[in-house]
């Protein structure tokens, strides 16, 4: 059976893939980061927690989240081992005709992103759904990417058929890390605003020096990591989808320097703002 080092997905991808991996105290950190394609992440055992935008998650054995494109995330491990199986495909080979036919609202080519849980009674069959898509992403043979077009339209109506897709807004932090959800928010709605550490932390209502340590406990990054994050997702969006200048688009995002903002760019995403927007074009 194939299975691949689960790492930092900035990769591009040219067909369905799957992977399998396990995480814990000794891994990596994982860095914040969006791509241009979905990504379905599956807790086969142990547990994490899940930052998806503005909120953070914890998941559990069973327990699947679902990124669109675009959207910035990245997972806290705990100390315990946790193993993830995950699934990545973009727009392009999902057969939206059939999906409309079923979902409960128009999906207009395109899903977005969600938490769930796969109910007990099926986890064993979900496994083995995603264990066929591992052994074919290997590519046997000529068939494999026929085989996995055909695994990810049935992990889709699998999830479709257990109400996956359709749940409401999962439960986010205990009532204990709630002040930092509180922050996390407050950062994802005023990010183009010159905000301060201070200004942030007493929007939790906790000391800046508390705030910094429980922050980073809870998020797995600093908190001028996180806001520099959050704009760096803003303005890559601007770079694509207007003609605005990079200077403007700085500073429409809430970088007062240009200067910063291309050279961290660059280093989160390996080209220039120029040379993105080149790229993408």
């Amino acid at each position: 059976m194939a299975s691949a080092k689960f790492g930092r997905t900035t990769r591009d991808i040219d067909c369905i893939m799957a992977e399998r991996g396990k995480r814990g105290e000794f891994s990596p950190r994982q860095f914040d980061h969006c791509h241009n394609y979905y990504e379905l992440i599956y807790i086969h055992t142990g547990e994490c927690r899940f930052l998806l935008n503005d909120s953070v998650y914890p998941l559990v054995k069973g327990d699947l989240v679902f990124v669109a494109p675009g959207d910035l995330h990245h997972a806290l491990y705990e100390m315990a081992s946790c193993e993830i199986m995950a699934v990545y495909f973009k727009k392009e080979f999902v057969d939206w005709a059939m999906m409309d036919k079923l979902l409960s609202k128009p999906s207009s080519g395109d899903f977005h992103s969600f938490m769930g849980s796969i109910p007990a009674l099926y986890q064993e069959e979900f496994v083995l759904l995603l264990n066929r898509m591992l052994s074919e992403c290997s590519g046997i043979d000529e068939y494999s990417q026929s085989f996995m077009s055909c695994y990810l339209h049935e992990l889709l109506l699998t999830l479709m058929r257990h109400s996956v897709m359709n749940e409401e807004e999962p439960e986010l932090l205990n009532s204990r890390d709630a002040d930092i959800l509180i922050a996390t928010k407050y950062i994802y709605r005023n990010y183009k605003k010159p905000l301060s550490l201070e200004e942030v932390s007493a929007q939790a209502a906790l000391s800046p020096t508390y705030f910094s340590k429980k922050f980073k406990q809870i998020t797995g990054m600093g908190f001028k990591e996180y806001l520099n994050f959050v704009r760096l997702k803003h303005a890559q969006t601007a770079l694509l989808t207007t003609s605005n200048t990079i200077t403007d688009i700085a500073l429409e995002n809430g970088f007062n320097d240009s200067n910063y903002f291309k050279d961290l760019f660059k280093k989160v995403y390996g080209k220039s703002p120029r040379e993105y927007r080149k790229s993408a074009g």
